[in-house]
């Protein structure tokens, strides 16, 4: 649904030989400072360079309302000063991919309030990953079996922060392919080693079991890695 809660992706090259890394982050970092005080429907607006190519950065952004807090975040004065900034100075190369989706509703979490005390929102592990059905079925019971291991992880695994997805509502073909009816997983966690603890936890492994003995074999698209720069956040 347009109104529905929704995670928007983008990830840009920057022109290295206009700007660095810092430089293109300092200023998006003011369009993030006008969010986090202006757009309480703006949940999260966090920057994560790609950890494979260091040109590369993702802007994580959700909205509460969907496309309506959406098109509020575009029609602010920063958004339009940034975007002028970053043509005026010739900042960025390309876009590489873009995507967007609704939440899967009661799957996963987005936040952790619990952690936000000793959270600095740098250096953390940010990670897409797209998945691709046979059919909706599939997906859903996909869905199903994976809800109860994000209940583990939640009890679990304080260190994974995040840890949910939604379904692509529209096709994109860049550097990274997607298809209306994807689903699209991120997951965040404090460090690489957190990530290694889930991905090595038992009941993890136990889930592909079961997901293998149902049928169910997803075919991945593609799957990112980033770390977060400490700009922005990643929620409220």
């Amino acid at each position: 649904m347009a109104d529905a809660p929704q995670t928007v992706l983008v990830e840009f090259q920057i022109r290295p030989e206009s700007n660095t890394m810092p430089e293109w982050v300092s200023e998006w970092d003011l369009r993030a400072r006008d969010a986090a005080e202006f757009e309480p429907e703006t949940t999260a607006y966090a920057a994560a360079v790609n950890v494979e190519d260091p040109n590369n950065i993702l802007i994580f952004e959700r909205y509460s309302r969907g496309d309506e807090s959406l098109d509020t975040h575009m029609e602010r004065p920063a958004h339009k000063a940034l975007m002028q900034a970053m043509a005026d100075r010739n900042m960025t190369k390309r876009m590489l991919w873009n995507t967007r989706f609704p939440d899967i509703d009661g799957f996963g979490w987005w936040s952790r309030p619990e952690k936000a005390a000793e959270r600095t929102d740098n250096d953390m592990v940010l990670i897409v990953l797209g998945l691709r059905f046979d059919d909706d079925a599939k997906r859903d019971r996909f869905v199903d079996l994976s809800n109860g291991h994000a209940d583990y992880c939640a009890r679990e695994e304080p260190d994974t922060l995040i840890y949910s997805g939604g379904v692509a509502s529209g096709d994109m073909s860049r550097e990274v392919e997607v298809t209306a009816g994807d689903l699209i997983f991120v997951m965040a966690c404090t460090d690489m080693a957190a990530v290694e603890k889930h991905a090595q936890d038992p009941n993890h492994l136990a889930l592909g079991e079961k997901l293998e003995a149902a049928g169910i074999d997803p075919t991945p698209t593609f799957m990112r890695t980033y770390q977060t720069v400490g700009n922005g956040y990643l929620w409220r």
